[in-house]
């Protein structure tokens, strides 16, 4: 039986121990589940989907937040945005890499490449 105590979960409940969509008995996830009502923010959501590589990781992640409550905008908002901050990761990286690549080559204070 749920308590009338309320948690809020950040993202590191969700993928400690927890495969995306298996929720097993040790995990704090499973036990929080049982112990709490449990809210989560839509921004938590997103970071996870942004670790999604597949359509079957996002269905997966999907299934762990089953019994979540779920802070901010609509739920289903999370899984754009965590497209989004996935391709933003892919771009920093890309320009971290021509940043040094330019630093390598600029034998001079001022020269540009």
């Amino acid at each position: 039986m749920k308590s009338k105590y309320e948690i809020f979960l950040d993202t590191d409940i969700f993928t400690d121990k927890t495969e995306y969509g298996t929720i097993t008995k040790d995990t704090l996830l499973s036990k929080c589940l049982k112990l709490f009502e449990c809210y989560t923010s839509v921004i938590n959501a997103s970071e996870i989907f942004s670790g999604c590589i597949s359509k079957k990781d996002t269905e997966l992640a999907k299934n762990s937040f089953m019994g979540v409550n779920i802070l901010g905008i609509p739920f289903r908002y999370s899984v754009k945005i965590g497209e989004i901050l996935r391709l933003i990761k892919k771009k920093i990286q890309t320009i971290i890499t021509e940043m040094r690549l330019c630093l390598q080559c600029a034998p001079k204070p001022n020269y540009l490449c």
